[in-house]
């Protein structure tokens, strides 16, 4: 019995074989078809220039004459064309000819329409021979013209005709019922080998396919239905010194893994448990975080209270208040609601549900906003802050961005020594708008450049102002918007960083 992929390999090799067998046949018919014609086109032409012969003859002997009775006939070569024609036709000959002459009086030279056709041909697309076969059922034809050059023949016989050269042609006409006959005998031979041939090729090609292909074939899938029953000793021997016995061998490398792999299963589910223990511990370190993050959050968020309620007790005791006092309350209470509001942005981020109010904006509109926010921060420390390149518009949310960059900037003032200064660039590529902001400060060391934008992270460690959740949040905005943020070295000390916003607004 022949497998699925046997079948469907013998139907596409059927298929394959009747397309080329198609193929062929046409082609060969059209190509035979071709040459009997061309073989009529050769026997009509060699008719004709025998005719021109004759006649170029007879004209170089300023005609022939001939006995007609007790007397002597003067042959011209038109004579003797028509003559020759005439003593043909009841000869049962397998061709006539005749001389063609448009707008002709004698009836034996008027043109029927094939010639008419011929020669117009010859006139306006100056051919030097025409034909076609006239494929009539019964009386099948080969109708074959060329022109006929008055003035070079007749010129001997009639000094008067000198430049005279009327539209004319020698028609002759082969019968072309023994051609074709040979041509259908030529058909049914070639059908019939190339059938013969094509069965041949087509039950060679099935016998190497199933001694190379298919019994190797079926030897894989015994082995596989005994793995399938769990029996993975067993083995597939090819010794054909080919590419199934390279199958073969890494078949039967697989087999031997596979029971290698069954003899460790015990280790690996051991290696497994100790995994699920580690992913145990991690979560209890996890837990760990968590429990140390509430207790930052606590000191964080204590240390504006204390100080506002230390200084309302003192307002308490003085029984009066002064500036100093108002100012020291006014700036926790921002602390405290800066640190609220990170903490609720932060949380908006991480559960996904922040909304973006995207329009075309000016990224130097939103640049000089945020600036004019961190402004008095700045002048505290004397930092200048520049911006270079050129102005671009493309879609963000204006608050969200001024976000970003005021924080950004608020980083770069703290760590930036006194008198420094700060340059914000902005460039673009084809797809997005670049930003980066660059200081002069003391830098963050290579290893902590991928952990500044983790929540809570924070690089010196001495510094207590904030919850570090700033550049996290940064980060949230900026991949929200459908860009990224990153960090880098510059070639002074310092660090530069960058953020990205894609030019189309969706």
């Amino acid at each position: 019995m022949i497998s699925v992929l046997g079948r469907k390999i013998l139907l596409a090799l059927v298929l394959i074989i009747l397309v080329f067998w198609l193929f062929f046949i046409f082609w060969s018919i059209k190509e035979q078809k071709n040459f009997y014609l061309q073989q009529m086109r050769r026997e009509a032409k060699a008719i004709y220039e025998f005719v021109v012969l004759a006649r170029e003859w007879i004209s170089s002997k300023g005609g022939i004459y001939i006995k007609n009775g007790e007397n002597f006939e003067k042959i011209t070569p038109s004579h003797f064309t028509k003559e020759l024609a005439a003593f043909a036709k009841p000869q049962n000959m397998i061709f006539t000819f005749k001389v063609a002459v448009i707008n002709t009086n004698t009836p034996y030279h008027i043109p029927d329409e094939f010639e008419k056709e011929a020669i117009q041909a010859f006139q306006t697309e100056k051919l030097k021979e025409f034909w076609k076969l006239e494929n009539d059922p019964k009386k099948p034809l080969f109708r074959y013209a060329a022109p006929l050059e008055f003035e070079k023949v007749c010129s001997n016989c009639h000094s008067d005709i000198e430049n005279y050269q009327p539209p004319a042609c020698i028609s002759i006409t082969l019968s072309a019922k023994p051609f074709l006959s040979e041509l259908k005998k030529s058909y049914k031979g070639l059908i019939l080998s190339s059938i013969f041939i094509t069965i041949l090729i087509f039950l060679s090609l099935y016998l190497l396919l199933k001694f190379f292909v298919l019994n190797q074939l079926n030897k894989f899938i015994k082995a596989t239905k005994e793995i399938e029953k769990g029996n993975l000793s067993t083995r597939v021997n090819i010794k054909s010194k080919d590419e199934w016995q390279i199958l073969s061998k890494y078949f039967n490398s697989m087999l031997e893994t596979l029971v290698k792999h069954q003899e460790k299963l015990e280790e690996e589910v051991k290696k497994a448990t100790e995994e699920l223990y580690q992913a145990y511990s991690e979560l209890k370190k996890a837990e760990k975080y968590r429990s140390e993050f509430f207790s930052n959050i606590t000191h964080e968020l204590k240390t504006p209270v204390t100080a506002i309620k230390g200084t309302i007790d003192l307002i308490e005791r003085k029984g009066n208040i002064d500036q100093k006092q108002i100012e020291i309350i006014k700036k926790n209470i921002e602390k405290l609601a800066k640190m609220i509001k990170d903490l609720l942005d932060y949380s908006k981020i991480e559960s996904g549900q922040i909304e973006l109010m995207k329009e075309e904006n000016s990224i130097f509109e939103v640049i000089e906003d945020a600036i004019l926010l961190v402004s008095p921060l700045a002048n505290q420390k004397n930092i200048k802050i520049e911006i270079k390149g050129k102005d671009t518009t493309t879609y963000f949310d204006y608050e969200k961005i001024q976000q970003v960059i005021s924080n950004l900037l608020v980083n770069a003032i703290k760590f930036s020594p006194p008198e420094g200064k700060i340059i914000i660039t902005v460039s673009e590529n084809k797809d997005e708008v670049i930003v980066s902001i660059e200081d002069f400060g003391p830098g963050i060391p290579k290893e902590e450049r991928e952990k500044v934008f983790n929540k809570f992270y924070r690089v010196a460690k001495n510094q207590r102002e904030g919850i570090g959740l700033g550049l996290a949040i940064c980060k949230g905005i900026v991949e929200n918007h459908g860009g990224k943020i990153w960090v880098e070295e510059p070639d002074h000390q310092g660090c530069v960083f960058k953020f990205t916003l894609p030019k189309k607004g969706e």
